[in-house]
């Protein structure tokens, strides 16, 4: 017997259809109630939301402070590169410091008994990351041009690549902090290992590969690295300018080609895939992966 209706449409593909659209909801509601919690805590504390937004702006006027001479796009370089770090460090710690604390107030215990999808919990917490790794990062940039930085878009194409760079290293970053949380498995050594990362990345890579002459690492791998690529990628279509070693931002040379932006979403796939298998087996117990 046909179960087609007069329309023509099979009843069983509405009821489907109808499945998938409450699922799709549930899941963004999941993820819109996480974002929420977790912006909501920061704002309890008003030190710590300040402490994360300007730490990268106080630290840049300091270094300003100290009166090193140079040209407006050379401070506009370092303002990027601590910039940078300004939203690793949230990225990192905030981010990793929020999930330590749920794990050790054994929050996920009930989180298990409940409905959620890992998947909607991991974007929810990264929503929240990157709006406040946003305002760290901007934050920073309006104290470069208060203090005289230059800055320029290299052309119309730069503002998608700028946005794309972005959001796909927050991506990446915030998925490291999960491993570090779990191993330390105490939330005050996953606070420390944490800032620990973010600082040692920006100091053994010169500013985040924004200097590339205050680096230890020499040679084309600063262009391939997870925290120096996107940084080199932000310098070149920020800042207006043409003789990079003169500014000490190279060698190597700048990475100017889409297939940088592309490895970039590579890096952020690939932790996308391991963060929601370890958020999966050790945060709600369910194997592996959804």
């Amino acid at each position: 017997m046909s179960t087609e209706t007069h329309g023509g449409r099979d009843p069983t593909d509405d009821l489907e259809g109808s499945r998938r659209g409450r699922d799709v909801r549930r899941w963004l509601a999941q993820a819109s109630a996480f974002t929420g919690r977790s912006i909501q805590e920061v704002r309890n504390s008003w030190l710590m939301l300040g402490w994360v937004i300007a730490f990268p702006a106080i630290m840049y006027l300091f270094f300003v402070a100290q009166g090193t001479e140079g040209p407006a796009t050379a401070d506009a370089i370092t303002s990027i590169g601590i910039g940078v770090m300004g939203a690793l460090f949230v990225c990192l710690y905030l981010f990793g410091d929020q999930l330590a604390g749920d794990l050790e107030d054994r929050r996920y215990a009930a989180y298990r008994s409940m409905p959620l999808s890992p998947a909607a919990d991991l974007a929810g917490r990264m929503a929240a990351g990157l709006v406040l790794a946003v305002a760290a990062f901007a934050a920073t940039i309006l104290a470069g041009a208060a203090t005289g930085a230059e800055y320029g878009l290299r052309g119309p194409e730069s503002i998608p690549i700028v946005a794309v760079a972005g959001l796909l290293t927050c991506v990446f970053w915030m998925v490291v902090a999960i491993p570090i949380v779990l191993a330390a498995d105490n939330e005050r050594v996953a606070e420390w290992l944490t800032s620990m990362v973010a600082v040692g990345a920006f100091v053994l890579t010169g500013f985040n590969g924004a200097l590339a002459e205050l680096s230890p690492i020499e040679g084309e791998v600063l262009n391939y690295l997870p925290n120096t690529l996107p940084t080199r990628l932000l310098v070149y279509h920020l800042v207006p300018a043409e003789n990079w070693a003169e500014l000490g931002a190279a060698p190597p040379a700048m990475p100017t080609g889409l297939e940088f932006v592309a490895l970039l979403a590579g890096y952020a796939i690939l932790a996308l895939a391991v963060g929601t298998a370890l958020l999966n087996r050790y945060g709600y117990d369910r194997g592996w992966w959804p």
